[in-house]
This record gives C-alpha cells, structure tokens and sequence, in this order.
C-alpha cells in the first residue's frame, strides 16, 4: 500500500461526524404539507416505458396533481442544484447532481433546514439534466407528502426466495502417500 493510500485511507478512519440542529419547521409550512397530504389522492399511472415492460407516474401527471394542491395551500417548492459531477462508470459517463429543496410558505415564511436529495444518470446529451432533475423532484414531493403510486418499488414487491443453503457433507478421501525416491 503506498503512503498516499494509507494517508486516505487514516482520514477515512478519523472522520469525525459533527452534529447539528435542524431549525424548526415553521407553522404555516407545516400546516400546509398536511393539508397537501389531506388533499392528494393515489396517482395514476399515465405513461410506460415499453423497454422495460412497466408502467409509471409521469413527472408531467404528478405535477399537474401535486402543483394546484401545493398552490391552494401556499406551499412553494423550490429546486437547486447543489453539486454536479460527471464521472466515468465502466465505459459510460454519468452526471451526479446533488438537489436542495426550499420550502416556503406563501405568506413569506422559509424554513431554515434544506433537505437535499443526489440522482445518478447516464448522460446522454441535455436532457439528463431534465430527467435528474424530474425525478429527483417527483421522489422529493413524493417522500414530503407520502404520495401512493401504487408502483412497485420496494423489496416487500419484488419477489424474494431465500433458501438456506444446503449443508455439504463432509468429504472422506484417502489419500496414498508415495515415499518412494525418484532416481535419475
């Protein structure tokens, strides 16, 4: 291992976590993501993805549920990028954007805390951005309002067949030991 590995590796060891207050949500942000959450209703599946045989809640379907709902009781969401990367895995590129959220409330009250979300794509020209972006979001509000798609995306829907493994018997083999010498 050479100095520089070792060197990485002890700062990896010694990270110290700090902790930290998040600041209190205020009133008129709380009641208005509960009356959001009073108001949404099950989304539909209004799109699919014929390469992989599924279908989906569509960012376009979702906002047009979630937005009139948010507006009606003065909550206001904003996105920003925070971070971006772009990185090789494997052979392709992928783009890491990490997401802030800001929640504020119509009235002109913004809470302190601002929850951050991070997507991967594989890029594939501008709109990998819009995709990052569309679905960091759509998991964003989603999470916020505990939104039911009814989608499949939890291990509890896939199928999970876990066997104990089979014991092995031990194996008894003989083995004959040659002493004899070898002659040139």
């Amino acid at each position: 291992m050479s100095d520089e590995n070792i060197l990485e590796l002890h700062d990896m060891v010694n990270v110290k976590q700090t902790e930290y207050t998040i600041p209190k949500m205020p009133k008129s942000i709380t009641n208005a993501i509960s009356n959001v959450m009073g108001d949404i209703k099950q989304l539909e599946h209004d799109s699919k993805n014929d390469f992989q045989n599924y279908t989906y809640a569509s960012i376009d379907g979702f906002l047009k549920m979630v937005r009139p709902i948010c507006a009606k009781h003065g909550l206001v969401i904003t996105i920003e990028e925070d971070d971006v990367k772009v990185q090789s895995v494997g052979d392709k590129p992928y783009l890491t954007i990490k997401y802030k959220f800001i929640l504020s409330h119509k009235d002109g009250e913004t809470w302190g805390f601002r929850p951050s979300r991070t997507m991967m794509v594989e890029v594939k020209g501008g709109q990998s951005f819009g995709s990052a972006m569309a679905y960091t979001l759509k998991q964003f509000m989603r999470s916020l309002f505990l939104i039911d798609t009814g989608e499949k995306d939890d291990l509890d829907g896939d199928e999970q067949n876990f066997q104990k493994p089979t014991q092995s018997k031990p194996v008894n083999k003989t083995f004959k030991h040659n002493t004899e010498r070898r002659t040139s």
